[in-house]
């Protein structure tokens, strides 16, 4: 398995693209030629007829979403046949190395004359409801937090509504209150009254997020195509993907769990759940790579499918009963499976994809060249894995990107490396007092260095006699202290002052803040909306 040491960009606007955003334009013809000629049979639907069929039903999915909640929809592009640019995020408030990916998506679909897509992961469930926000008090910099919402526990995007509306209107107050006095003009006040604008809409809190987040790039001029993953996952196109994988379950799970092998030995991963778990099976029920859950108990459970003879069975991990029967089979058509699959969203039922199988389906089915962050190209590189050994098809090529930008928060004149050296100072005080004597020629200093040497140089071989060596040089050490105590004295003061300091800066040149503590210009220079940046080519 060939791997890749991602790493994020260390410096204030610094920027990761592997490959370089230049190479785009040819990665995406390399896709578009693969794809075009892929033959692959999903049960009865060819590549080329579904892959067909889910690039149009996702723009249809989008246009609804968009013109439902007031957006503005993006003009088709003009040619019969144009590619489609994707990428995609959980809709929270993330950093701008997460969101300079839909620009350059943007910018890349007005260059090929095609259509840019933003998938909004739904189905994910979000870990807090509250974003990190750097506070100073009496000039001590810190990290806090401000909530937008309650918190009540993980429950999927699309099933979370807002629990504490008035927390959440206030939220852009009670960010700037806490902001220091140097992070001028932060995003959120211009941002967050996008957001609430959406309250008559959804009361969906990831929803107005991505809808308010959605409506800030317009005003900047960027309209891509944007649908939740859940919209896409009550589409015929995917629900004929997902049927061909269940109906070929026990191959997809012995590729994907010897795809996982793999990686786990390529990166010395011992953990059982990273970077996802083994698909596994009891008592002749499989599990897919898909969640389910009900509308009415919005937890996200393992899909469990088991073959019968002629039929297939699906059912929820904790509940007995199954769900439904499908006529389905690894070499049945899928047609009326597909029917009843369906059915699902009228019986209060979510089908949708987990981690891998969401980028497979946009990948493969919907777009020409996907825009991965750092995580999900980790991800992806076990993705492909599967993609090769379950679809038989070269993997599409994707294009991995992120930013680094740092708050106007101050950087102070401190670094690991300083650091590291006085505590090594500090050491050889203690251990070898003898090299950093305030007098080191006076004749008692110049009696116990040389007491020191000799102690040092004289052979010994019994181990007692290593150890009368050990605590004769600790008693000189100790006899030699008087003369080191006033560089300990500045070295202790510099060293807590660096590690302040050191402290200091990890929050400081933090690129985890939220884009909406950024100044609306930075981030718009950052994203190099003029026409020379990310993506230019």
């Amino acid at each position: 398995m060939e791997t890749h040491r991602l790493r994020a960009p260390s410096g204030d606007g610094a920027l990761l693209a592997s490959p370089s955003v230049a190479e785009a334009s040819a990665l995406l013809v390399r896709n578009s030629s693969t794809l075009s000629g892929w033959q692959h049979d999903f049960q009865g639907r060819s590549a080329d007829r579904l892959r067909a069929m889910a690039r149009s039903q996702a723009l249809q999915a989008s246009r609804r979403y968009l013109e439902s909640h007031g957006l503005d929809v993006p003009a088709m592009p003009t040619r019969a046949e144009f590619p489609i640019v994707v990428t995609g995020h959980q809709p929270e408030l993330y950093h701008p190395g997460v969101w300079v990916k839909n620009f350059c998506v943007a910018r890349l679909a007005r260059q090929q004359s095609g259509a840019g897509l933003n998938v909004i992961v739904d189905d994910d469930t979000p870990k807090s409801s509250s974003i990190r926000v750097p506070v100073e008090l009496d000039g001590v910099l810190n990290a806090g937090r401000v909530d937008f919402d309650r918190w009540e526990g993980e429950v999927p995007h699309e099933d979370l509504p807002v629990r504490d509306e008035s927390r959440f209107a206030s939220f852009a107050d009670r960010v700037r209150a806490a902001l220091p006095r140097s992070v001028a003009d932060p995003l959120i006040g211009e941002f967050w009254p996008r957001v609430l604008r959406f309250r008559g809409t959804t009361d969906r809190s990831g929803l107005r997020i991505a809808l308010g987040r959605r409506a800030q790039e317009a005003a900047w001029g960027v309209h891509n195509f944007e649908v939740p993953l859940s919209a896409l996952c009550e589409t015929e196109a995917f629900t004929w993907f997902a049927s061909h994988i269940m109906a070929n379950l026990p191959k997809f799970q012995d590729v994907h769990n010897q795809a996982l092998d793999r990686y786990r030995e390529a990166y010395g991963i011992r953990s059982k759940n990273h970077p996802v778990p083994a698909l596994g099976g009891k008592d002749g029920w499989l599990e897919a790579p898909f969640w389910a859950w009900r509308a009415a108990s919005p937890r996200r459970r393992p899909l469990l499918v088991r073959q019968l003879s002629h039929t297939l069975q699906i059912r929820l991990s904790g509940e007995d009963a199954p769900l439904m029967e499908l006529p389905l089979s690894p070499d049945r058509e899928a047609c009326c499976a597909v029917d009843q699959l369906m059915e699902l969203p009228s019986m209060g039922v979510r089908l949708r994809t987990r981690a891998l199988t969401t980028t497979m389906f946009t990948r493969l089915l919907v777009g020409d060249l996907f825009l991965h962050g750092i995580g999900g190209a980790k991800y992806d590189e076990l993705g492909d894995e599967v993609v090769r050994g379950f679809f038989g098809v070269r993997p599409p090529d994707f294009l991995t990107l992120s930013l680094t930008l740092w708050l106007n928060l101050g950087a102070e004149p401190a670094t690991l490396g300083r650091l590291h050296e006085v505590e090594r100072d500090l050491r050889e005080t203690v251990y070898n007092p003898d090299r950093h004597q305030a007098d080191p020629g006076s004749p008692a200093v110049r009696d116990l260095i040389g007491r020191r040497l000799a102690e040092i140089e004289r052979p010994v071989e019994r181990p007692a006699e290593k150890l009368e060596r050990f605590r004769n040089l600790r008693q000189i050490n100790e006899l030699l202290q008087p003369g080191v105590e006033l560089e300990r004295v500045f070295l202790i003061a510099e060293r807590a002052r660096l590690a302040e300091g050191v402290r200091r800066n990890q929050i400081a040149q933090s690129r985890e803040f939220s884009f909406v503590l950024h100044p609306a210009e930075r981030l718009r220079r950052a994203f190099e909306l003029e026409g020379k940046g990310p993506g230019a080519a």
